[in-house]
């Protein structure tokens, strides 16, 4: 991948070529930035740069052999970590899957990677002590083809405690190594691995950006295209899923989790976690993002004046009357609810509970005239 299939984040781009060139360039790198800003290529296009025979000032040439190989995610002296299924699993069982997804998309998230790697939708990413093993054994070998050889570890949120295991590697690495990880949330990282990495920032994209990274990917009528960019807030991967993927609709199951929840009928509020449960954890995360989405266009709503609701038309309605029945204070407990039902099902809660519960929460929060 060349920085040129990179959409946007030109002044990063620039700083990464110059720190190459200028041999100023980090063992150790932590890129940081919203699911959907971009952040994967842009460590992919870092790492062929480095490899690249032919580079330019701007960018890899695309046409070498290593920028074939790293294109393909095939070269020998590259080597990625991310999160597998199960306890005994390592990275390399699933590179095929790797490649597939990459081939496809650079913008998918650790929801899209489970369900790429396995049929089991409530199975938790993880990345492995057996997958740190096999880490410190390839780096350990000396580069086949080049002079260095790059680690790039994607969801390292998902290393927990196993990342102590790397302390010392990426502190004091094995010369002409190089480290880059890819996170979304650098809170759920140790301190000791932060501390070890420079940090680059990718900034979440624009309005102006999506609407033209949509126009340019769909040429989309102007109105359609307003719209999408709003609703995607900067997200690539939501952009693309509102044009590709038209099959999935929580906006009805919300709602009426919402009048379950309001009526304090258990009843529904029972049937409704059922189905919520036979999704899957994965679809049940994608399910209460869109929810928080809602509250967030009830907030606004409430608080700024002649606010444009952002939503799909079907939803505006339903977002003016269920502001009507939560105040700023609640809707604030409930969207921080949300999030951390969120979290504890990236870490193996029980989705049927943890919905019921959370339910049971909600239900205390409604205003009833």
């Amino acid at each position: 991948m060349q920085f040129a299939h990179v959409f946007g984040h030109q002044k990063v781009k620039e700083q990464l070529i110059r720190n190459v060139e200028n041999n100023r360039l980090p063992h150790a790198q932590l890129f940081i930035g919203a699911e959907g800003s971009g952040k994967l290529g842009l460590a992919i296009a870092l790492t062929q740069y480095i490899y690249c025979s032919q580079r330019t000032p701007t960018d890899s040439c695309g046409e070498c052999s290593s920028c074939r190989k790293i294109s393909t995610h095939s070269h020998p002296d590259v080597h990625f970590t991310y999160p597998v299924a199960a306890s005994k699993e390592i990275s390399t069982q699933y590179l095929e899957n790797w490649r597939e997804i990459n081939a496809s998309t650079t913008y998918f998230n650790a929801i899209d990677w489970m369900e790429a790697i396995t049929k089991d939708g409530n199975k938790t990413p993880n990345i492995t002590r057996e997958e740190t093993r096999s880490i410190l054994s390839r780096l350990s070998l000396k580069p086949f083809e080049g002079e260095a050889k790059t680690l790039i570890i994607w969801m390292p949120e998902y290393l927990k405690n196993e990342s102590n295991a790397l302390l010392k590697i990426i502190e004091e690495p094995p010369q002409k190594t190089y480290f880059i990880l890819v996170a979304e949330q650098s809170k759920n990282l140790l301190p000791t691995i932060t501390s070890r990495t420079q940090l680059t920032k990718i900034p979440k994209y624009s309005f102006e950006e999506t609407k033209a990274f949509l126009d340019n990917k769909y040429g989309l009528e102007k109105s359609r295209l307003e719209q999408i960019a709003r609703l995607a807030d900067g997200n690539f991967r939501v952009a693309t899923q509102l044009v590709e993927d038209n099959s999935t609709d929580y906006g009805p199951l919300f709602r009426d989790w919402m009048l379950a929840c309001y009526r304090n009928d258990l009843k529904s509020v029972s049937n409704l976690s059922d189905k919520l449960h036979a999704m899957g954890k994965n679809q049940i995360q994608l399910f209460l993002s869109h929810g928080i989405g809602i509250l967030r266009e009830c907030m606004l709503h409430q608080t700024i004046d002649n606010y444009q609701i952002n939503a799909e038309p079907s939803q505006v309605d339903f977002i003016q009357k269920l502001s009507t029945t939560l105040n700023a204070f609640f809707i604030e407990k409930i969207y921080s609810q949300m999030n951390e039902v969120i979290y504890h099902l990236q870490r193996n809660a029980n989705p049927k509970i943890a919905l019921f519960n959370l339910s049971i929460n909600i239900r205390y929060h409604f205003i009833r005239k």
